[in-house]
């Protein structure tokens, strides 16, 4: 299907009601689709999603670079407003328990007069253990506590949002009164637009939320030092403008995120927005233009 005939259909799909990888290896699942989960606005969809990205501010990354890609939005996986102007739009996050344990809900808070933030996101891939690794239960219970910010709430941004861990999580959602009101998307795919479209549509589909795409780029999960990425900038860019123009074509979707790494990184390092010195690659000069 061509990408015009698919986004054409996608739209229509949603005005009548290939396996993609998260932040690490692909998992796969095959649960029964959830029960619908509350949200707390109603289902009128945006058009034109908002580009954003996420970048640890202080880390490997400063203002500089974030100012750089002239983004509507950003997040830093954290839930501290970096001490720093001007600035985009910034949306905390709750990573996992242990922000829980350490006081993040009341760092959000604290921060709301100066971040002004609306939107919180939850807590990031619990499906893996790598990341925030928690059961299904353990991260329904803490739920409410995130709910209790009265901020619009993200769904959990799991490694993959159609596996076991998140079909579960929104069933058990939806059967105890819990508020998701936007699902968060993860995806690493080969640089095939209408592929990764089409896991959108499918997302969409199935939980009947609006999107955010808070991690996507190209990977080849398969490269190493000695085995380069066999996905070249060239190919990673086009799909970079394709699916851009997609996402702010697919009414549901409200803001996406691409995901950098250091250049020279054999996995993710073909996508990367930046180069060594701080200075944008042809792939972050695309990005900053879109």
């Amino acid at each position: 299907m061509q990408r015009r005939d698919f986004l054409r259909a996608a739209v229509l799909s949603a005005a009548a009601a290939p396996a993609l990888a998260g932040c690490t290896a692909p998992t796969t699942g095959s649960a029964p689709g959830p029960s619908p989960v509350p949200s707390s606005v109603p289902t009128t969809w945006p058009t034109g999603a908002r580009k954003g990205i996420g970048l640890g501010i202080g880390k490997m990354f400063g203002v500089n670079e974030l100012n750089a890609l002239q983004v509507n939005w950003f997040y830093s996986w954290g839930s501290s407003y970096p001490d720093a102007t001007p600035l985009p739009e910034f949306v905390p996050m709750i990573w996992g328990r242990s922000s829980v344990r350490q006081g993040s809900l009341d760092e959000v808070e604290q921060d709301l007069p100066s971040s002004g933030a609306a939107e919180l996101l939850g807590f990031n891939e619990p499906d893996h253990p790598q990341q925030s690794d928690m059961s299904v239960a353990r991260a329904v219970k803490l739920w409410p506590m995130l709910e209790d910010l009265d901020l619009r709430l993200g769904s959990p941004g799991a490694v993959d949002a159609l596996g076991d861990w998140m079909k579960d999580f929104m069933d058990r959602a939806a059967r105890g009164d819990r508020r998701i009101d936007f699902m968060a998307v993860h995806a690493y795919p080969s640089p095939d637009p209408d592929a990764f479209l089409a896991h959108v549509e499918e997302v969409h589909q199935l939980y009947g939320k609006p999107i955010w795409i808070t991690e996507y780029a190209v990977a080849d999960w398969d490269a190493s030092e000695r085995n380069p990425s066999r996905h070249s900038p060239k190919d990673i860019r086009t799909f970079m403008r394709e699916t851009a123009r997609g996402l702010r074509e697919m009414p549901y979707v409200e803001r996406f995120a691409w995901k950098t790494r250091a250049e020279d990184d054999p996995i993710m390092g073909a996508s990367a927005l930046f180069q060594a010195d701080g200075t944008l690659t042809p792939t972050g000069e695309l990005y900053r233009s879109l």
